[in-house]
């Protein structure tokens, strides 16, 4: 891939995971920014302000756990739908969660937001075939 892609959020309480999914996201050099938050509402606050020029963030992902203090990311996806279009943006929303049940996948699958269900760890062929499936030309 020539052209990097903006940037990336991590949602994601476990520090641990965070460290973790951003070590294998710079090895593969895709993103120019990852930005980690340890819970939907900053996540969302960030989301939601504006720069300078009066734009909003940009990612093309956000890796969203699940369980989460404060705000967890059913909360963050019901908070996500009634932000306007352009706060929203053009964002791929993947759920990156331990949860191995299976109404989560289908609930996620079914937000009409999520369009990736995707058990932990993150490895660095999941990111590349979501790249591959979202964000290159074909």
């Amino acid at each position: 891939m020539s052209k990097k892609l903006n940037m990336i959020m991590l949602v994601d309480d476990d520090s641990n995971t965070n460290l973790y999914n951003e070590y294998i996201i710079n090895r593969l050099d895709i993103f120019k920014n990852i930005k980690i938050f340890q819970n939907g509402k900053r996540a969302l606050e960030f989301l939601i302000t504006q720069d300078d020029n009066g734009k909003f963030p940009q990612p093309e992902i956000i890796f969203l756990d699940i369980n989460m203090p404060v705000m967890n990311g059913w909360e963050f996806l019901d908070e996500y739908k009634e932000l306007t279009k352009e706060q929203q943006a053009q964002i791929l929303i993947a759920m990156l969660t331990s949860s191995m049940n299976t109404e989560d996948s289908q609930k996620a699958l079914s937000s009409g937001v999520v369009k990736e269900y995707i058990h932990k760890p993150l490895i660095e062929e999941r990111i590349k075939e979501i790249i591959d499936k979202y964000f290159l030309e074909h």
